[in-house]
């Protein structure tokens, strides 16, 4: 390969790398424009979460002190529950495939779960029995606002259909 032709490819092979890797370093700096708190909401589903963004400082300290006790008892009913369910339904292919019990392990599963959800209701209403009504009507409307289960950017401010 003569001189010339050596000296154009190694000169491509550069111009190439500095543009991809231009390319990657300008992909990173865009996102990292993106603030953390707003990612962070784009991507919150949890409407308690969210209700309780809208409290004062004092009224989320008081949600928080009660968490770890209730996911002591209901984390691992709550794990249990999906675990049961995802085993069962990956049972779908078994042979022979036992209908009664893929339905008893579901009712199960759906047992365990509707008791913890029950737990957690009983949970926000005595919370919400301790704010203030202004705060209590807050807290209410924002666990009203249904939100769409999306994972991208800019879901958060569309809202499910209504329940009309």
């Amino acid at each position: 390969m003569s001189r010339p032709v050596l000296y154009a490819v190694l000169f491509a092979s550069l111009a190439l790398n500095v543009f991809v890797g231009g390319a990657f370093v300008g992909a990173h700096l865009t996102k990292s424009k993106t603030p953390a708190a707003e990612v962070a909401e784009s991507r919150q589903r949890n409407p308690v979460i969210a209700a309780t963004r809208d409290l004062p400082p004092e009224a989320q300290a008081a949600w928080r002190d009660q968490f770890p006790e209730h996911q002591r008892t209901y984390g691992p009913k709550m794990r249990e529950a999906r675990q049961l369910a995802r085993q069962t339904m990956r049972s779908f292919g078994d042979e022979p495939f036992d209908a009664r019990a893929a339905t008893a392990h579901l009712e199960r599963a759906r047992a365990l779960e509707h008791e913890s959800r029950v737990a957690m209701d009983r949970r926000l209403v005595e919370f919400a029995a301790t704010l203030s009504p202004a705060e209590r009507a807050r807290f209410g409307e924002a666990l009203a606002q249904p939100r769409l289960g999306g994972r991208g950017a800019g879901d958060q401010d569309r809202r499910a259909l209504s329940d009309r």
